[in-house]
């Protein structure tokens, strides 16, 4: 087969900016009242009540509905322009777009704490495409307007930080790395999921359990609805431990799944899959995270036997000019051995962070080894910029290159070879106030031999 892959290069220029728009990383400012997290539902302003209001949207953020401040609403939203240029996108396999192309993205929430029980979030969002060859990539690009989260949360017994919280409706779930659950950010549509969920605190355990549907994405107005062939459920639990005297985060997750018509380079099946996983990580100037994962299940008549592993470290050299952080990332997770033979062991990573292969999401995890030195540099308050070359190779040469999502980039084919080539990328990211943020990013594809053949 031939790929001819020969370059592929991505220029991604981001600007947020909104009502109050997320102010993480490099730049975000010291305050504890004027933080932008993500998921956005972690907001939470009612710190603002009887303080001075020093930021233009104060006003907006916290407008209380009662004498004593406990029923109150807050308002918020973000903007996004991003501009993308690929040159021999998907391997060579999709038209080249050599004008590039311009995704716009608006989110806008309202948030209302009913009394110190109930509170409802309620986000739409709309994205466009512009200028693409081929039109808007289906799921990703495009979403005229739609109805994202729409959820009720109820306190259960006491109330406070380590209260019990019922969620029920449609909402964003990530957990943990984001490695199986992380909130779809790089494309110009981000996922929700229609379900319950329970957060809640035993002892020094942190838990967080759920049962959903993903979100159907369709182009038009106000007509995404749950995929009726896709369950989801888990029980996610985290707490600190101490480990070589040190305070170290300990993740232990199960994750389940259900979805008829799974796709995977030996077929196509239903699919009931089960995950185990653990995870240890530290962040400091010595930082490491390391996490494994085993699954088991059902695919079709055959058994599923899937696993992934990795381990990330990084210094940060505190006193070198830029403040360098150096770092360091083995990751890999099985792929299908014979598929001819009904079991499967293509690893499935779910709602994987887009981050995987960088911003250009060229490559998925399943069927995968990456390795890959990484420096992030500090040359101005406010500037972060980062560089990064990766190795990748097919974990095994019998199956398939895989996207983010889990769909098959590159059949296998009977082609054996196993490096898939390397990659290059820098990305600069600079706050250039609380509220607006730009970002860069290039990236250039070097051919392995499996692309050449």
């Amino acid at each position: 087969m031939s790929f001819n892959l020969g370059r592929l290069v991505l220029m991604v220029a981001m600007v947020a900016t909104a009502v109050a728009a997320f102010a993480q990383g490099a730049g975000a400012p010291p305050t504890d009242l004027h933080q932008y997290p993500l998921p956005t539902y972690e907001e939470d302003w009612r710190a603002l009540q009887g303080v001075a209001r020093t930021d233009l949207w104060d006003a907006v953020k916290f407008v209380p509905l009662s004498a004593d401040g406990t029923t109150s609403l807050s308002l918020g939203g973000e903007a996004r322009a991003t501009y993308e240029r690929f040159g021999n996108p998907d391997f060579g396999l999709t038209p080249p777009d050599p004008d590039g192309y311009l995704l716009q993205r608006y989110l806008l929430h309202i948030d209302v704490h009913a009394g110190s029980r109930v509170r409802v979030w309620t986000e739409f969002s709309s994205g466009f495409e512009n200028g693409r060859i081929g039109g808007p990539r289906p799921v990703i690009d495009e979403d005229k307007l739609d109805l994202h989260q729409a959820f009720v949360d109820v306190t259960v017994g006491a109330t406070g930080p380590s209260a019990a919280v019922l969620r029920v409706g449609r909402q964003e779930i990530a957990v943990g790395s984001g490695r199986m659950y992380a909130l779809r950010e790089g494309p110009n549509v981000p996922l929700s999921f229609d379900g319950v969920r329970l957060i809640a605190h035993a002892g020094p355990w942190h838990l967080d359990s759920w049962a959903a549907r993903p979100v159907d994405t369709t182009p038009g107005v106000f007509d995404d609805g749950s995929h009726r062939s896709f369950d989801v459920w888990g029980v996610y639990g985290r707490r600190v431990i101490t480990l070589w005297r040190r305070s170290v985060g300990l993740d232990v997750y199960y994750l389940g799944l259900a979805r008829d018509v799974a796709h995977f380079d030996q077929g196509t099946a239903n699919e009931t899959r089960h995950t185990f996983g653990a995870r240890v990580w530290h962040q400091g100037a010595w930082a490491y995270d390391a996490e494994a994962m085993f699954q088991v299940g059902r695919f079709g008549s055959g058994d599923i036997r899937a696993w992934r592993s990795l381990i990330e470290g990084s210094h940060l050299l505190a006193d070198a000019v830029w403040s360098p952080r150096l770092g360091l990332v083995l990751d890999a997770a099985s792929g299908d051995k014979n598929p001819a033979d009904p079991n499967l062991q293509t690893f499935n990573a779910m709602f994987q962070s887009g981050t995987y292969s960088g911003r250009a999401q060229l490559l998925g995890p399943s069927n995968s080894i990456r390795f890959e030195p990484s420096v992030t540099l500090a040359p101005a308050r406010q500037v972060l910029v980062s560089a990064g070359l990766g190795f990748y190779w097919r974990q095994s040469g019998d199956d398939a290159l895989y996207s983010i999502s889990g769909q098959v980039i590159v059949p296998s084919n009977g082609v054996t070879d196993r490096y898939e080539g390397s990659r290059p990328t820098v990305q600069i990211d600079w706050q250039l106030t609380r509220h607006l943020s730009a970002h860069i990013n290039y990236i250039y594809a070097f051919n392995g031999r499996f692309e050449a053949q």
